[in-house]
């Protein structure tokens, strides 16, 4: 079950204080659909198969209440689900501003927060039923496509597509103040360990 994570049609995972991991579906010709998420209770197991409103899901995370959001396109553009903890369904939250195109979807200690590779902005939310009400925005400069974050004490992370990859001042925004060195082609993807 853990295995999912690598294969093709998967587009992100997402571990709650409990150990469920959750699996979103980009896009699948067999088994579960796109835009579904597949969870996996203590990690282990065949999953359950949760179908949401997206067509694609392309991030997903937990809020510290265990609620699951998850980011995607639908047939009318961006759109941010929720299964809200012991749930069976997920239901569409409406944001009060525009995101141009789903980035990573985080719990920051206090918003959720989605970042817009489009934009390089990353919208920080409180949740109010099914409203995602937009308290700030933290801007990025001199990234090309920041296809994850990564949210760390004081800094983000970013798996950049374009480039091999920054760290990114949290909530100050603004130009990488650190680059990641090495030989990558096209880094998606970064996580961060904290003591």
């Amino acid at each position: 079950g853990v295995q999912t994570c690598a294969l093709p049609i998967s587009s992100s995972c997402a571990m709650n204080s409990s150990g469920d991991l959750a699996v979103g579906i980009l896009y699948s010709n067999t088994g579960p659909g796109g835009g579904d998420v597949v969870i996996y209770r203590n990690a282990s197991g065949s999953g359950t198969v949760y179908t949401t409103p997206l067509e694609n899901e392309y991030f997903d995370g937990y809020d510290d209440h265990g609620n699951l959001f998850a980011d995607g396109f639908d047939k009318n553009g961006f759109t941010l689900v929720e299964l809200p903890n012991g749930g069976s369904t997920f239901q569409t939250i409406k944001t009060s501003n525009t995101v141009a195109f789903p980035g990573s979807v985080q719990w920051d200690g206090k918003y959720l927060t989605v970042f817009d590779q489009l934009a390089d902005q990353m919208y920080r939310y409180r949740i109010h039923g099914t409203q995602a009400i937009l308290k700030n925005t933290i801007p990025f400069r001199g990234v090309g496509d920041c296809a994850q974050t990564w949210i760390a004490t004081n800094v983000v992370y970013c798996g950049d597509n374009d480039n091999s990859g920054e760290v990114l001042k949290y909530r100050g925004g603004g130009a990488p103040i650190a680059t990641f060195i090495g030989n990558f082609v096209a880094p998606l993807g970064v996580v961060a360990a904290e003591k």
